[in-house]
């Protein structure tokens, strides 16, 4: 009774999981999702944007689970759609975090998918062959197996990789420092025209509702550069000339996201409990800060979000890793999942400050099936900002549009995997192909005449 049996495990409910659980329980997998939060959905949770479904020539190249998502949105009031922008990126695709938290559990259960709250990986059985026999789940009554044909690690700290001695990629290579982590602040009541004309670097992206059919600001960046002797005397924010990135679905309220604590390994629960302490800190001085200085915020409140956002941990070292000159070159691959279109984000170890880098060719760089599979396991995926790839490449494959392309081809490879008990190195690659597109997730015009699943 101590053992649970399913065809398909998937670590972690973010967004990732959320499309890999869907996914293999859509293929008719009998799937299994835990998570440790009571909730299911990740960062998108907290109204960070979904970044990005639309290429820099306009064109849409995310589509599959991660559209049916804004599309599911939109219907009940939680986004806008992909709004043309004119900043470092062309479109954008705000929503609101709650009510994608509603989306994310609703597409979970109408698929089928069963899914465990409160549950926490803490050990797995693998042999020297690299198969995860079991995963040990932490949950109220104490700890169960799962057992499982596939494992798909979607846990974003390829957790079940590492429990299971895969080898891995930490930080950067020459010193191991990860980008900093952030959490989202969002304030109400805010006169959104007004932040956006003393703090947006480009014109904003505007978008309406049918509720409020006068367009109004969704998103716009920008820098508290000429509040900088402020920020300096108050101690607001470690450097000058901030950076800070706005979006929202509504006229009256801003998801704000500029907080950092720089040398945290989120790997490491110490280091992130010491982080959820000071960034909620952060987003209490910084809402004030705005409350008192900053124009349209004048009678605003703000609510911290309830989780700490991780943009940086371990790297599973696959069959495949995403380089530098990938990305910059947009490479095409053979064995495509889908592709990512937003470009290199890096948030300086040091300072926190973002720098962007476009991605090359087309504004579109592949996501090679064999860049989920880790070197050394013959039954586990892994899927989301944990992929192979180098630091550098990471600061596109993490985002989360990327993250519901590669978990959304990492289920349905788990599912078919399972269904023809096969190791996931085995899997035939161009029948996963044909089943993405079948599905909806459009992989471009060298995929397009397969459009059936033989």
């Amino acid at each position: 009774m101590n053992e649970i049996k399913c065809d398909v495990l998937v670590v972690g409910g973010g967004v990732t999981g959320v499309a890999a659980a869907t996914a293999a329980a859509r293929a008719g997998a009998r799937t299994l999702l835990i998570e440790p939060r009571p909730f299911v959905g990740g960062n998108g949770t907290t109204g960070l944007c979904l970044h990005n479904y639309i290429a820099r020539d306009g064109r849409q190249v995310v589509w599959g689970l991660a559209q049916e998502i804004v599309d599911r949105l939109i219907a009940i009031g939680g986004a806008v759609g992909h709004v043309p922008y004119s900043g470092f990126v062309s479109a954008v695709t705000p929503v609101d975090g709650p009510l994608f938290r509603v989306v994310c559990t609703e597409l979970l259960a109408q698929a089928g998918a069963q899914v465990l709250y409160g549950a926490l990986l803490v050990g797995v059985h693998s042999d020297d062959a690299g198969h995860v026999s079991g995963a040990q789940v932490a949950m109220k009554g104490g700890v169960r197996t799962v057992r499982a044909h596939t494992v798909v690690d979607a846990s974003g700290d390829a957790d079940v990789a590492a429990l299971a001695g895969a080898p891995l990629r930490v930080g950067k290579n020459e010193d191991g420092r990860m980008q900093p982590v952030s959490m989202i602040l969002q304030a109400l009541n805010v006169d959104t025209r007004r932040a956006c004309e003393v703090l947006g670097r480009v014109p904003p992206a505007m978008a309406s509702r049918a509720d409020h059919p006068e367009a109004f600001p969704v998103y716009f960046d920008g820098a508290f550069g000429r509040w900088n002797d402020i920020i300096e005397r108050e101690g607001v924010f470690p450097n000058r000339d901030r950076n800070v990135f706005f979006n929202t679905v509504w006229p009256d309220r801003l998801n704000v996201n500029t907080s950092a604590v720089v040398d945290i390994d989120g790997t490491d629960p110490f280091a992130m409990s010491r982080a959820t302490v000071e960034l909620t800190r952060q987003c209490a001085r910084i809402g004030e800060f705005m409350q008192r200085h900053v124009p349209g915020f004048e009678r605003a409140s703000w609510i911290p979000a309830a989780i700490v956002g991780v943009r940086e941990s371990r790297n599973i070292l696959g069959r495949y890793e995403i380089s530098d000159d990938d990305v910059l070159s947009g490479r095409k691959f053979d064995d495509s999942i889908g592709q990512i279109c937003f470009p290199v984000d890096i948030h300086d170890p040091d300072t926190g400050q973002a720098t962007f880098h476009p991605i090359g060719d087309d504004g579109a760089v592949d996501i090679p099936y064999r860049a989920m599979v880790p070197q050394t396991l013959c039954n586990v995926l892994v899927a989301g900002r944990c992929i192979s790839a180098t630091h550098f490449a990471h600061g596109a494959t993490r985002n989360m549009a990327p993250c519901l392309v590669s978990g959304e081809a990492a289920g349905l490879a788990a599912a078919m995997a399972a269904r023809g008990n096969m190791a996931v190195a085995d899997l035939d690659v161009p029948a996963l192909q044909r089943a993405l597109v079948s599905a909806g997730a459009w992989l471009g015009d060298r995929f397009a005449a397969d459009t059936q699943v033989s």
